[in-house]
């Protein structure tokens, strides 16, 4: 069997760390591909999938401007859903192995106790309607094919959380962060790493269902969150704590999406950092 891999989004957040763990895995064939592949053209994506023998997806293509996915809904059902409609049709026509990454905006708890796979997706906003809609073609597919759902993602790349909280300290003496959201911070590094595990596995991918959260061990809020970045970077600033309603903002996002890591660790033996380590491990490769 070929061990050729697709990967998606490669010039977003995941997509730029498999490229980063490329040369660790000589056995392996990877074709990085961004929008020069465009996944909601069936054709075009059927004639690369053939041509390079693909045979594992890794899908990391998203429509991720929580804000704007209100106002631009054509473009983020292309992205978030019906690009996965092709994906997922192309992975049980050609037997592919299909990896597609989610987010936790498809949950709306309303309690800080874990949620499980199997709870019920709630999503609030169009981003997690959308990213719901992509989700349920995976569930109803024949595929060998699994849904990733990762939460508050950070790296090197990107315009995401940690980087944003580090360019504010550096030219700011205080910051106002919300304290009443709380979730689970995921470097993507680690998300990547633990992929290529279960990639490398020889158990198959759905066999004990099609949905695995991902994100580092433990919880926080954002405010918190944003402490310990300073506090890590040893920068000179003050965090503000305020809640939702200080910042004026139309898109409603989730109060609670603490995740529950049990089954993804259980299944494919994963050992995953905390997520005060790994955000340790991530402002030390800074500097380095």
């Amino acid at each position: 069997m070929s061990n050729n891999i697709l990967v998606t989004g490669c010039k977003g957040q995941l997509g730029s760390e498999f490229k980063n763990i490329e040369s660790n895995y000589p056995e392996l064939n990877f074709y990085f591909r961004d929008r020069d592949l465009d996944i909601s053209i069936k054709k075009t994506l059927e004639d690369f999938i053939i041509k390079e023998k693909i045979n594992i997806i890794l899908n990391t293509a998203a429509y991720t401007d929580v804000i704007s996915a209100e106002v631009e809904r054509e473009k983020v059902d292309l992205v978030n859903t019906f690009a996965v409609k092709n994906l997922v049709e192309l992975s049980e026509k050609y037997n592919c192995k299909l990896i597609h990454f989610s987010t936790d905006y498809v949950y709306n708890s309303f309690d800080k106790i874990p949620i499980k796979e199997n709870s019920k997706a709630n999503p609030i906003n169009y981003y997690g309607k959308s990213k719901r809609n992509g989700e349920v073609f995976i569930e109803q597919s024949t595929s060998e094919s699994i849904v990733i759902r990762t939460s508050w993602l950070y790296s090197y790349y990107g315009n995401n959380f940690v980087n944003k909280i580090i360019k504010k300290a550096k030219n700011n003496s205080e910051i106002h962060v919300v304290n009443d959201q709380y979730g689970c911070p995921t470097y993507a590094k680690d998300l990547a790493d633990s992929i290529m595990n279960i990639i490398l596995s020889k158990s198959r991918l759905d066999f004990d269902g099609k949905i695995y959260n991902y994100s580092n061990l433990g919880s926080t809020n954002w405010s918190d969150f944003a402490k310990k970045i300073i506090e890590y970077s040893k920068l000179k600033c003050e965090i503000r704590e305020v809640s939702s309603s200080f910042f004026k903002s139309a898109v409603k996002r989730p109060k609670y999406s603490i995740t529950n890591k049990d089954k993804i660790i259980s299944n494919f033996n994963l050992n995953i950092s905390s997520w005060e380590d790994s955000l340790k491990t991530y402002l030390n490769s800074l500097k380095s």
